[in-house]
């Protein structure tokens, strides 16, 4: 069949003007809550694929609340002309802090917020994580938000919380992916917990200043002692940059190396240095790490950031002897291959240089080589102290020290002036190339021995009955190199002193009966303080810093629990 020539040229006409609809795929991804922008050449519908109203106009911007491929189409009339596919990621916690936050304490995902919270009250911390709810009710409204709140909550956002720059406030944020819901709903919760509403989006207590508002996705509340600290604070969430706190270059970079997940804390020097005590801030400028917890152990892998190492690694060094054949039944360990000094220096805490003190200098020339030390809980001294002495708890340990010296004749002047200056009687003798000096110390013997290279010391009664274990071996299965030349390293075993608590033991001279009474009591009163088992934490020194890997290990609890 022949379509006539005046019926091809209409056909042909029309399709023309149909023109082919313009694709477009954005691979780089946008992050909830962030404006993107569309455009098209005259006035178009947007629909934006999220269930949102649409939109009018040649240029439109939108955010999407929650992440996903989307796909943007642009109508004209009931065509359509565009389609846009966006790819949106979760905001990451970091980017919803203000540059210059001075600590940051982020959940990675909602899902990490009740197992930290538990993690610090089983430490023995119950007061400080009714304080940080008590404070946080951010944190308080993610543990329980209700249906609402919970609809409006984003778990793969995060949330966290953070020292702003400028002003003494605590700003908390939790991701949200309705921003009217979330805002409702968590005004609700403030007043049913005691807030007062206090002008459009402000809320009062006897001591706190607070606003509320939900920014790019994110729902933040910002608390301060007075409410100009908090108005500085809330205008620094608004005026902060999409990027938040990786807008920092040198910030950036330094959280590039965190793992990935878990529980994120930042710190800078200088606000460790205000809090802490530190004469100086430090050679280290920032100070983070990543932490996974799980059912009864969390672990820390972080860095502190400078631009050259904190401390230098000796060229040569002797293994770590006194670790490698350490008591058995120890409850604390320290193994340093780096220069005491240094290490103080490293963290703003040596006085040596500022101060006119040459003992001081002189004490930390001593221990300018590897160290070792461990200590062990002497329970049979404990018991009979306590028992005899009237009740009061009389702890007795036994700390054994082996240290290099670099000049022994300079090590054994230091030793001279130091006993000589206590005023406490000791005695003294040289025999066969090695000096030993002898006295009390908390009622407790102390030996100093110092041989041609090496200064023993032994504080308590010498250990009994216990055969060597090899902790240097133990402890690098946790952490590879740790006791090694630049590691510091330390180790705590709270277990270990409950299981020599409840070892049934005769004391001499003691009322059997009161020894097992004394133990029952001393036993459960560890418990109660603390559900801690073990401390082990490495510091080993890197060309822009030093990486630190810290592992607590909380005692295991019934699985119904």
């Amino acid at each position: 069949m022949r379509v006539p020539f005046s019926v091809g040229l209409v056909l042909l006409s029309a399709l023309s003007c149909v023109r082919a609809v313009r694709e477009e795929r954005r691979e780089q991804a946008i992050d909830t809550g962030q404006t993107v922008a569309f455009s098209a050449e005259t006035s178009r519908r947007w629909d934006f694929g999220d269930g949102s109203p649409p939109r009018e106009g040649q240029v439109v911007e939108h955010a999407f609340a929650k992440a996903g491929r989307y796909v943007v189409r642009a109508f004209e009339k009931d065509r359509v002309t565009d389609r846009v596919s966006v790819l949106v990621q979760p905001r990451d916690v970091f980017r919803a802090v203000a540059p210059g936050a001075e600590a940051v304490l982020a959940f990675r995902t909602l899902d990490e917020v009740a197992p930290a919270i538990d993690f610090v009250e089983r430490l023995g911390s119950a007061a400080l994580a009714q304080q940080l709810i008590d404070r946080s009710p951010v944190l308080h409204f993610i543990l329980e938000p209700g249906a609402a709140g919970a609809a409006a909550l984003d778990r793969a956002e995060g949330a966290g919380a953070y020292l702003p720059a400028g002003a003494a406030a605590l700003v908390t944020f939790v991701g949200v992916s309705d921003d009217d819901a979330a805002l409702r709903t968590f005004r609700e919760f403030l007043v049913e917990h005691g807030w007062r509403p206090d002008g459009p989006a402000g809320f009062v207590t006897a001591e706190l200043h607070a606003q509320v508002l939900v920014d790019r996705g994110t729902l933040y509340f910002v608390t301060s002692s007075t409410a100009e600290h908090t108005a500085v604070a809330v205008k620094a969430v608004k005026d902060a940059p999409t990027r938040g706190l990786e807008t920092e270059a040198a910030m950036a970079s330094a959280l590039a190396q965190l793992a990935s997940g878990g529980v994120a804390v930042v710190a800078r020097r200088e606000l460790t240095a205000r809090t802490s005590g530190a004469v100086k801030g430090g050679a280290w400028s920032v100070a983070l790490g990543a932490l996974r917890l799980g059912r009864d152990e969390g672990r820390l892998v972080g860095h502190l950031i400078a631009d050259r190492p904190l401390w230098k690694t000796p060229p040569a060094s002797r293994a770590a002897r006194l670790l490698s054949h350490a008591p058995d039944g120890l409850i604390a360990a320290l193994s340093m291959d780096v220069p005491l000094a240094e290490v103080l220096d490293a963290f703003g805490l040596s006085r040596a240089q500022d101060a006119d003190d040459d003992e001081l200098r002189a004490g930390l020339s001593v221990l300018s080589r590897r160290l070792d030390l461990t200590l062990s809980f002497d329970v049979e001294a404990f018991l009979s102290a306590t028992i005899l002495g009237g009740g009061r708890p009389a702890p007795r340990v036994t700390l054994l020290g082996e240290t290099l010296v670099p000049d022994r004749v300079a090590v054994r002047a230091v030793l001279d002036r130091v006993l000589a200056r206590r005023r406490a009687p000791y005695d003294q003798a040289t025999e066969k190339g090695v000096t030993v000096w002898r006295t009390l110390l908390e009622q407790q013997a102390l030996e100093l021995a110092l041989d041609p290279d090496t200064l023993y010391v032994r504080w308590g009664r010498p250990l009994a009955g216990t055969e060597p274990v090899d902790l240097v071996a133990q402890l690098t299965r946790k952490a590879d190199g740790a006791c090694g030349p630049g590691h510091v390293t330390a180790f705590l075993d709270v277990g270990q002193l409950g299981r020599d608590l409840l070892e049934p033991r005769m004391v001499p001279g003691v009322d059997p009966r009161k020894v097992i009474t004394t133990q029952a009591l001393t036993s459960t009163f560890l418990t109660q303080l603390t559900a801690l088992d073990q401390v082990f934490l490495d510091l080993a020194p890197t060309p822009t810093g030093a990486t630190v890997f810290l592992e607590v290990k909380l005692s295991k609890r019934d699985r119904r629990e």
